[in-house]
């Protein structure tokens, strides 16, 4: 059976123009009805819902067309079987387009991948699969194949690819009979491929997302929304529901609420949720929305400023500055091509080199204690969470490299052309009052071969409120 390992440049090939892409962003959130009055005149307008639907199944049909060939061959898969069973919701039921059912995918080493659906339930495009067959023809379609390696959704790795039930891999197992049942392997990889791998109407959906977010966001940390003295973080989290609730769309992950990581009294105290905002509070908030099969994941920050005051004080504007050109040194610095560990090594060299001290950002003490002997150091610290994004804002099921110490697990992945990831890093630097402030700098950039883009305006600023 034919196997092509494809390049780099054949990947590239498809990279779409900055205009081309601009242009798929726009018609992706230009909708047919408004969104509710309260935020028509600061929201985009998303898509209707026949209007989802469909670009839905134009970035199905895309992924199975430019995508799939090149995530089977470059994993050696003949044959992928994914199993969704009714009841059991499965993280790729959008990219397949149904509910439930079994999806067999086969290379026989034609430009098109043969795609079969076996009993789906509500299939959304039929056009997208060569043939729709009853279930009890999975074995002779298996046998007439003959492939050698194939590929199914269980896992020890990754949630994302172990969606297969206990009882479906028995009936699989079953079915196959010893012969093929020898030759299963996890699909964990060419999963990861699949979706890490980008069209250009996803990157358009993405996009639209993206701005989505941004928008929301910095409403939510206004004059518009917050009254300072009555105005609580909690009040802001329910406003954003309602917002989302109104837009379509839900949250990636829970509801949050903005957090008050520097209060007006200073020395590093923290607001509770339920405690109105005051002036002299430095605000982060974490939040991402989940919009047609994408999550985003990113950050905004806000200081309210106090009688007389027209920009943050001296020392936060300090923090915020060292962060900003930590940006822009990891910026330069990813690469197509490389590892997500080898990126990680590359990112703290070049910081140190600037200046910066690399904490490790891992799951126990060491990053802690390097901060807490810092203390008035003048240098900043930084630990560094840049993690692929995508199918979902939530880092810890999301598939793809990671360039985080506390993710070693993916470190090994290598970061491919059009690789979205949330940008995300903390700087922690001294302040006047002798205590260190930690600010968390997130956004949804791109990884190209022109290296990193992004898709929809970056945090730039403090956002200001009076």
């Amino acid at each position: 059976m034919r196997k092509t390992k494809r390049s780099m440049e054949k990947v590239a090939a498809g990279r779409p123009h900055a205009w081309g892409l601009a242009l798929l962003a726009l018609l992706a959130i230009a909708g047919s009805t408004a969104s509710a009055q309260t935020v028509a005149s600061k929201e985009p307008r998303v898509l209707d819902a026949r209007a989802r639907w469909e670009l839905l199944n134009t970035i199905r049909a895309d992924k199975f067309d430019l995508i799939l060939p090149g995530a089977m061959r470059d994993n050696d898969i003949d044959m992928w079987i994914h199993s969704i069973r009714m009841g059991n919701p499965d993280p790729l039921e959008l990219d397949l387009g149904a509910e439930f059912g079994t999806f067999v995918f086969f290379d026989s080493g034609a430009d098109r991948i043969e795609r079969i659906a076996l009993s789906p339930f509500f299939l959304q495009d039929h056009s997208v699969y060569d043939m729709v067959r009853d279930f009890d023809d999975l074995e002779a379609i298996v046998e007439e194949r003959d492939p050698q390696r194939i590929a199914i959704n269980s896992s020890e790795w990754i949630g994302v690819a172990d969606g297969m039930s206990h009882t479906d891999y028995l009936k699989l197992v079953e079915i196959l009979g010893p012969v093929y049942s020898e030759r299963l392997v996890s699909a964990d990889q060419l999963i990861t491929d699949f979706r890490v791998r980008r069209v250009n109407s996803e990157l358009a959906a993405f996009a639209a997302a993206g701005e989505m977010t941004r928008r929301l966001f910095e409403t939510a940390l206004s004059n518009e929304v917050i009254m300072p003295g009555v105005t609580t973080p909690l009040d802001v989290g329910w406003w954003v529901q309602e917002r989302l609730l109104e837009m379509g769309v839900r949250p990636s992950f829970g509801i949050s609420t903005p957090g008050i990581i520097r209060t007006a009294e200073g020395g590093g105290r923290r607001r509770g949720r339920n405690e109105a905002i005051q002036p002299g509070d430095f605000i982060s908030y974490d939040m991402g929305i989940r919009y047609l099969n994408f999550g985003t994941d990113f950050k905004r920050h806000a200081y309210v400023l106090r009688e007389g005051e027209t920009e943050p004080p001296a020392d936060i504007l300090h923090a915020w500055a060292r962060g900003y050109r930590a940006r822009q040194i990891i910026k330069e610095n990813i690469k197509v091509g490389r590892t997500a560990g080898e990126t990680l090594e590359h990112l703290a060299a070049a910081l140190e080199a600037e200046g910066y001290v690399w904490t490790p950002f891992v799951d126990d003490e060491r990053d802690r204690n390097i901060i807490n002997e810092l203390a008035d150091d003048p240098r900043s610290g930084i630990s560094i969470d840049c993690h692929t994004v995508g199918n979902t804002g939530n880092s810890e099921v999301a598939v793809g490299p990671s360039m985080a110490p506390f993710r070693p697990d993916r470190g090994h992945l290598v970061i491919q052309h059009n690789n979205l990831f949330a940008f995300e890093f903390v700087v922690h630097t001294a302040m006047d009052d002798g205590t260190r402030m930690s600010i968390n700098f997130e956004d949804n950039a791109l990884v190209t071969i022109n290296g990193v883009e992004w898709l929809y305006p970056p945090n730039s600023r403090i956002l200001l409120i009076r």
